[in-house]
This record gives C-alpha cells, structure tokens and sequence, in this order.
C-alpha cells in the first residue's frame, strides 16, 4: 500500500507540483490550502507524513504543527516544514515546534524526495510498542486489523476511551492520570491472558484510547467485565473526600464551575457479522462513530453497530441511580406547581429560583433540563450563556409575550411556552425532553 503524504500549502500552484512530484515517486498525496484544513485532515485521512508550509494565513504551521503534536491521533507523524526562511535561529523555532525537518524553498525535487523516504524510514523503525502501557501501538493495531480483513475472518473491534479524564488528570496531575491509563491496560492485558476468551488482540492507540480486537460473540463480554471491573477500581485513585462526595470540583472549556462525575470509559464496538469492511481506516471510522455513540450515556456504557437496541433509553436515570434534575428560574410560582405530577414517584427533582442565579449555580447542580421565565429579562441572557457552555442541554424558554418565541428559537431552545403556560402541556414538553415515557400521574387539583 503507498504511503500518504499530506501537504498543506496555501499556493495553489506549489501544491499541484508537490503532488505531480510525489506522485510521480509512488505516494499517495492528500493537498490542503490551510493549517486548519491540515488538523482536520491528519485527523480523518491518516497520513504517513505531513508537509506543512510555514507561512499560511489564520493558522500558520507552526502552530498547526503545536496543535498536532498536542493531539494523541497525531502526535507520532512525522512532520517537515516547507520554507522559505532559512535563517538558524527561525529553523530552531521550528523544530522547537514540533517539526521532525525541513526544506528549503526554493526547492530541488530529489533532494525533496530523498528527505522524505529518509523520515519514513525513520518513523518505520520507532518501536512498536507503546511507551506508557507496552501494548503495541497503532501501527500494529492496523496491521492486525488489515490481516483480520484480507484473511475474510469474522471479527469485532472494541474502541475503549476514558469520560472526564481531563478532571482528573487536572486535579492530581499526569502521573496519577498516567496510572489510571494502566490501569485499563492491565484490565485488557489480563482479559488477554483468560483463557475462557480465545483469539483476543489488545493494542494502545495513544493517550486514554485503547483497542481489543476478539471475535464477534465476546464483544459484550469483554465490554461488560471491563466496565465492571474499571468502574471498580479507578475509585482507588481517587482522594478520600472526592471518592467520598462522588465527583470532582473543577473549571470547564468555558471557565464555568462544574461538577466532574468518577472517569468512567465509553467502548464503541465495530463487527463485520453483517457488513463488509475493506480497510482499517473504514473499520476505524465506525469504531469512533460508535464511541461517539456512547459517551451519550453517564458512566461507563458501550455500544456496538447493530446492537445498540441492547441500550436502555434512558441510561442517565439508571446509571447514575438518581433523580433527574429539572432546575427552572421563574419570579411567579405557576411553573414550580405544573412539575409536582413529574415529582412524585421519585424520577424527578426540581431546582427553583424565583431571582435568576449566578450561573454556576445551576451548572452546580448538574441539571438534566433547565426552564427560564423571561418575564424577568436577565434570563434571556442566561439562556444564551447555557447554550455556549452546556450545548446539549434541553432548554425551555417560558414568556408572557408569545412574540418572543423567534427570540427563544434563536437561543437554543428546545421547546417554547406563553402564558397562561398550560401546566399539561409544560409537562409534556419536559416529560418528552426527559425521555420520561411513562404516563404522567394526573392531579386533583387540575393543575
């Protein structure tokens, strides 16, 4: 198979001559115009090498190089500048950024040529095992696969990745962040020496991401007993008063004070029981589509093509073992009284702020939907806030003037009421957003 050269150059007419070049030599070529097109490609086409050329508007690509090398996916390619800038001291900030060499603008195709088959080489002898957990990495973990293909075997593959794993690791530091990733390695190391699952392939793709390759009936085993046993375990590496309170405390993205639950691992399985793969990165595609998948649920949870019916509906409910938070801001008590039905078996708990709070009060309470009442105009402004900061939140906006309903729809609502707020209806939207399928008790007071 020819190896992938991505080039990232934003003159068109230098790209369409690198890739006459390359191509002439036997390589198969990907050509970019930018630095943020390059980290989006090196991520989606798995190239072999990168050259990447210094002087790109917006994203030039130094830091495009900064950004790959940050990145698990990435951070093993090797990467050579194309520049025009020869000067010592600029050539040292390069490689200080992450380049592995350079050329020289202009440049001398064969010298071109030469360096690049010198840096695969290079690449070719790094080990392939990984540092860290001495699993083999993801050279071999394509090879594996390919082999799998090209034999027409029958296979599952489990893509294992770490939740809230950044708070941890913030929190303690990297060296305790670093035992937590040995111990999933250790988990699936050990799962491969059980002699009850035969033909079982454990590799270490990089940072928190983990695969097992096994045969189709024990992809639900191996995910089950390795949640079981994770989900066990990693509370060790928690202080006392954290394992205790049930989360971290910590910053988001967005600086907002949140609540971090226990690390926990989503698993995205891929078998081809009904459907051909021909290629690793196919396979690879489907596994992070279905990882995706999983990390929709709280805690620990896999999901596997064709089996995610297996998944309760509602895992947030029975996973964490507690209510449901509906937080709702409103200065007049009719919305507070309308969620009484959706309270009482228990599911359900309500928040209520009659004066709009701080923010990271209701982010405070880890809130499964949030109603706002823009009678008082300062929750138009939270309502913007939530949706930048916690985008997949169900948010309901309420209002005494139906005209505000564009309004509401542009920031993010899901859902809008106008008085006199229909208390049935209210709880129908927040029983649907909820996913609360059951019927919804009536009252005998007719609210």
């Amino acid at each position: 198979m020819a190896e992938r050269i991505l080039i990232a150059d934003d003159d068109a007419g230098l790209r369409q001559l690198l890739e006459a070049i390359l191509e002439d030599h036997g390589f198969d070529v990907i050509a970019v115009p930018s630095g943020e097109a390059l980290v989006r490609a090196a991520v989606s086409q798995q190239p072999d090498l990168l050259l990447i050329d210094v002087n790109m508007p917006l994203m030039d690509g130094l830091e495009a190089i900064r950004q790959l090398r940050n990145d698990t996916r990435t951070s093993h390619l090797p990467m050579l500048l194309l520049t025009a800038r020869t000067q010592s001291d600029e050539v040292v900030i390069g490689f200080e950024s992450g380049a592995d060499d350079y050329i020289s603008k202009p440049f001398d195709a064969d010298e071109l040529v030469a360096r690049i088959k010198a840096n695969l080489r290079r690449q070719a002898r790094v080990p392939i095992l990984n540092p860290l957990t001495q699993l083999p990495g993801n050279q071999a973990i394509a090879e594996e696969v390919e082999r799998r293909i090209q034999a027409g075997e029958q296979f599952g593959l489990l893509y294992f990745d770490f939740d809230n794993f950044k708070a941890l690791n913030d929190a303690y530091g990297p060296a305790r962040g670093d035992r937590v990733i040995k111990l999933l390695a250790n988990i699936l190391r050990e799962m491969d020496a059980d002699a009850k699952i035969n033909d079982i392939f454990v590799g270490h793709i990089g940072g928190d991401d983990f695969i097992a390759i096994t045969s189709p009936e024990a992809m639900e085993q191996i995910s089950h007993e390795v949640m079981a046993r994770f989900d066990r375990e990693v509370l060790d590496f928690y202080d006392h008063a954290d394992k205790q309170r049930g989360y971290l405390r910590g910053v988001d993205r967005f600086g907002m004070p949140r609540r971090f639950p226990i690390v926990s691992v989503s698993i995205g399985g891929v078998t081809n029981e009904t459907r051909p793969f021909s290629s690793y990165e196919q396979v690879a595609t489907m596994a992070t589509e279905m990882k995706s998948y999983a990390k929709k649920f709280a805690g620990s949870a896999f999901a596997i093509n064709g089996r995610t019916h297996d998944l309760p509906i509602a895992p947030d409910e029975e996973r964490r073992r507690q209510p449901l938070a509906i937080v709702v801001v409103s200065p007049e008590p009719l919305l507070h009284e309308a969620l009484q039905p959706l309270l009482s078996d228990g599911r359900c708990r309500a928040i209520s702020f009659k004066a709009v709070p701080p923010m990271h009060e209701i982010v405070d309470h880890l809130p499964d939907l949030v109603t706002l009442n823009v009678a008082d105009p300062r929750n138009w402004p939270m309502a913007v806030a939530l949706r930048e900061s916690r985008p997949a939140l169900p948010l309901i906006i309420a209002s005494p003037h139906p005209e505000d309903e564009h309004r509401a729809w542009a920031c993010g609502a899901y859902a809008f009421i106008a008085e006199p707020f229909p208390p049935e209806y209210y709880r129908a939207c927040v029983a649907q957003l909820l996913r609360l399928n059951e019927r919804i008790p009536p009252t005998d007071s007719g609210t």
